[in-house]
């Protein structure tokens, strides 16, 4: 007697620190999550890069991983859909043939700084206010105006992909650029969803390099790289987006003037529009340091903001040494019963656009709780200064929902309701590759015929009513 074939569908996650795969049936039960580090070669100089076929082999480790795990339970399996999603702002120049005319540059290297002062003064003037970025370091723009003077001409590329949309293609999608993803490159304008020339003309890149536009969920292809699983082969392929707005999908963040609020070692604060901004609003947020994109969702836009808190609250464990689980778990005990006094504890620096995090302990004994929850209240203060930001321009938000491994920790929910009453949590394990998951089942249906499927259709048949979780059931 034979067993039955069960269907599932797979996220890939290519994050800054891990690629993590995570394996679902088509009920949106997980069957397995492998996870590898990313593995960035890092330069005696503070460089970070990553060549395209070694990132290949660690997302292609990961994804036979989760399968392999997800086999032993399932027995028979079959793979009908695969979604990448992930880091932005890294990617690659690639030539007719799909070959990378370089390593990939990691989004928090600091190269293209120098040369971005030297632009001329009506590009670097509007560019903010088209692109919808902080003109820096971090986008695209910022590294491929750096490549000419190391060996690299942008006008010999023929395309550029953005590091899911590679991998994507990789395993047998077209070539495809994903609006969130665009979104962060500074090569888009936000008003028109178009390549912004200025950009490409300064680079002497054509605007063709940015390929067709696909939104998540949609199929781009079948899966054919030659070093996947057998039950993977043929699943149909799409590219979900940006890892942020769609861990919010997972979380249940799916309509207009809803927060969500990523409680990772980089807190981000995304802010869900019915409409775009205007130029001038765009302008005004990106002097301090927040974005405006694309959402992964069609007919939504997003603002995009951080703080350094959950790197504040690393520090400040290190710091009184409760990094180990029961130390940090008698600390949490005692600050969630009450928060210590913090008169002797000074902390600056948790914004996002600051280059460290200073904590300064005034006096010889001062206690872990002390310290604690001045990080907690200072952490909570550079949220709300962000959300302040976002709210003087789309105005007011109407729901709030946080996710991440900060949220396990009482005290920090504590705190976060303290700042944000009406605060939900979201109860999905790795979001963003469930994310993908639920991209994945839609890029699966699609390609089978069923074209009126969406996203959020999907995302309530998976999650149903255990989306959240109110402060109040702490």
């Amino acid at each position: 007697m034979g067993f039955a074939t069960t269907e599932a569908v797979v996220g890939v996650d290519v994050g800054s620190t891990e690629i993590k795969a995570l394996v679902a049936d088509l009920g949106g039960v997980t069957l397995s999550v492998q996870r590898t580090a990313t593995g960035w070669h890092r330069g005696a100089d503070g460089r970070s890069e990553l060549t395209a076929d070694v990132l290949l082999r660690r997302v292609l480790s990961a994804l036979s991983d989760a399968v392999r795990v997800a086999e032993e339970s399932a027995r028979r399996l079959r793979v009908v859909g695969v979604a990448v999603t992930g880091m932005a702002e890294s990617g690659v120049l690639v030539d007719r043939g799909g070959d990378p005319l370089h390593p990939i540059i990691a989004w928090f290297d600091q190269r293209g700084g120098e040369e971005l002062v030297l632009l001329p003064d009506e590009l670097s003037g509007s560019f903010s206010r088209h692109t919808g970025l902080p003109l820096s370091p971090l986008c695209s723009f910022a590294k491929l105006n750096w490549l000419p003077s190391h060996g690299i001409s942008p006008p010999e590329a023929d395309t550029w992909l953005n590091v899911p949309e590679l991998v994507a293609a990789r395993l047998g999608g077209d070539a495809v650029t994903e609006p969130s993803l665009a979104s962060r490159t500074g090569l888009l304008d936000q008003s028109t969803l178009a390549p912004w020339a200025p950009a490409f003309e300064h680079l002497g890149l054509r605007t063709s390099a940015l390929p067709p536009m696909a939104t998540a969920g949609t199929p781009i292809g079948r899966v054919d790289h030659p070093d996947v699983p057998d039950a993977v082969r043929g699943a149909a392929l799409t590219v979900a987006g940006h890892d942020h707005p769609v861990a919010s999908v997972a979380s249940g963040v799916w309509h207009g003037e809803h927060l969500f609020d990523s409680c990772g070692t980089s807190e981000a604060l995304l802010r869900v529009v019915s409409a775009p901004l205007r130029d001038d609003q765009r302008e005004r947020l990106t002097d301090h340091g927040v974005a405006q994109g694309a959402h992964v969702l069609p007919d939504r836009w997003i603002l995009l903001g951080g703080t350094r808190g959950g790197l504040l609250l690393d520090r400040v464990l290190a710091l009184v040494g409760c990094q180990d689980q029961r130390a940090r778990a008698e600390l949490d005990e005692q600050a969630a019963a009450g928060a210590g006094p913090t008169g002797s504890v000074v902390i600056s620096g948790a914004h996002a656009r600051s280059d460290q995090v200073t904590v300064q302990l005034v006096g010889t004994d001062v206690a872990p709780l002390a310290a604690w929850s001045a990080a907690l209240d200072h952490a909570m203060s550079e949220t709300d200064a962000v959300i302040a930001l976002m709210s003087a321009e789309a105005g007011p938000h109407e729901h709030v929902t946080a996710a991440g491994g900060w949220t396990r920790m009482r005290s920090f929910r504590a705190a976060k309701q303290r700042s944000l009453p009406a605060v939900e949590y979201a109860r999905v394990d790795q979001p963003s590759a469930y994310g993908a998951a639920i991209f994945a089942t839609q890029a699966a249906r699609r390609a089978a015929g069923d074209t009126g499927v969406s996203a959020v259709d999907i995302a309530r048949e998976f999650t149903g009513s255990t989306l959240a979780t109110t402060g109040a059931e702490l």
